[in-house]
């Protein structure tokens, strides 16, 4: 991941795809934009990835609040979206990133159990 950049980080993913993020302030509306979404504690002149998740972007979606506050409580400070309005598109970034970035909240996310949210 490179440094903040006029509000933009890149950050890359496990194929080597580079990703190129808005940093949001946590009081900003960041929850309506539709995108990948990573949570992270700034450490050093780097970020420490705590979660990397999607998000539809759509108002009122709880677990989105969810997400941030349990984050929060892994050290999260800062959130950074790639706007991604395309389903499909952001879930498989959000595993690449995930795979790529070895996020501190990794065991029982949503993105590890994407298989069996699908048979659902």
């Amino acid at each position: 991941m490179s440094a903040t950049l006029n509000g933009s980080v890149n950050f890359c993913g496990a194929q080597g795809q580079s990703y190129r993020f808005e940093r949001f302030g946590v009081e900003q509306d960041w929850a309506k934009v539709a995108g990948v979404v990573i949570f992270a504690a700034q450490e050093g002149p780097t970020w420490r990835v705590i979660r990397v998740s999607d998000q539809g972007g759509v108002e009122g979606d709880v677990a989105t609040f969810w997400r941030w506050r349990e984050a929060r409580r892994y050290g999260a400070t800062a959130v950074f979206i790639r706007r991604n309005a395309d389903v499909k598109g952001r879930r498989a970034e959000a595993s690449d990133l995930a795979l790529g970035l070895d996020p501190v909240f990794a065991t029982g996310s949503e993105l590890a159990r994407e298989p069996e949210l699908l048979a659902a």
